[in-house]
């Protein structure tokens, strides 16, 4: 079983699984999972930096995510409807990769994937990431990341640590009930009456120094992948560019890829009706 089960959003029809991205908790998603909670069981998982008394020093390679995937998929299959042993698969950034690892080692388990915004980088982006994660060198040198290490990580209360959100650039798109639904998932009550991070900025730290150790796996053995695979990108993306979303897509066997206008990469988060209906399209043209 998952060291938190994950959340269980409706309870009929084919079993479809969302992975979040880094430092997004699955909440996040409820306004984005709606739409899909009248036709499918919809779950969502909660990855390694939210489990209890996990190390973010430990993660060296963002393989060990496809491994705590395969190691939950079984129970994940035990919720699956009737009789079939394979499930939709969907994530967002950090999500989207492990859910395309765990397909590359198990693709019988996967119907479809849906993958928004993978964190593949360009050749010598991952390079030079994989020779810099070991010496924890990106954290000084990469602006994201330091912004990360200074993060607040406590407020007064719940409505404290909203406002504070609201006030980012990042989140400017974001409607307000996702990101009330973001702090939500996020907030880790004290005795206090205070609250902190759930999913500790140092966590998000070390999985941006590691990104890039997998993707040379990912792209070596996409031909692994038989299911119906589309791939989502915000036309704003400073995350993937579109020349790797063609790369994905020309060695997948049933691989698509949509850039959607005027998003950036929280487009399930910035428009989630708008994506849902993309995604909910994309099912019924490739399952029927």
């Amino acid at each position: 079983m998952p060291v938190i089960d994950p959340l269980i959003l409706s309870s009929r029809g084919p079993l479809l699984v969302h992975t979040h991205a880094n430092g997004y908790p699955p909440q996040a998603y409820l306004q984005f999972l709606k739409p899909f909670q009248q036709k499918f069981k919809v779950e969502a998982v909660f990855l390694r930096p939210f489990w209890p008394d996990t190390d973010p020093e430990t993660l060296s390679d963002w393989r060990i995510f496809r491994d705590d995937y395969l190691r939950d998929l079984p129970s994940l299959l035990e919720n699956a409807e009737g009789d079939t042993d394979s499930l939709i698969g969907m994530g967002h950034s950090l999500g989207a990769v492990t859910t395309l690892m765990a397909a590359i080692e198990s693709p019988s388990s996967f119907r479809a994937l849906v993958l928004i915004e993978p964190t593949i980088f360009r050749f010598w982006q991952g390079a030079l990431m994989r020779i810099l994660a070991p010496y924890r060198l990106f954290r000084h040198i990469h602006p994201l990341v330091r912004r990360t290490m200074r993060r607040k990580s406590s407020f007064p209360d719940q409505e404290s640590m909203y406002e504070n959100y609201r006030a980012k650039r990042v989140f400017a798109r974001v409607p307000d009930q996702v990101l009330e639904d973001y702090a939500a998932g996020l907030a880790e009550r004290n005795s206090d009456g205070s609250v902190s991070l759930r999913y500790h900025p140092l966590w998000e730290t070390r999985v941006y120094e590691t990104g890039g150790t997998a993707d040379r796996y990912v792209l070596n053995n996409l031909d692994r992948v038989t299911c119906p695979v589309l791939i989502l990108r915000g036309e704003n993306s400073d995350t993937i560019g579109q020349e790797i979303v063609n790369q994905l897509v020309k060695g997948l066997p049933a691989g698509e890829g949509i850039q959607v206008p005027a998003l950036g990469h929280l487009l399930p988060l910035e428009a989630p009706e708008q994506i849902a209906g993309i995604v909910l399209d994309f099912l019924a043209r490739s399952l029927g």
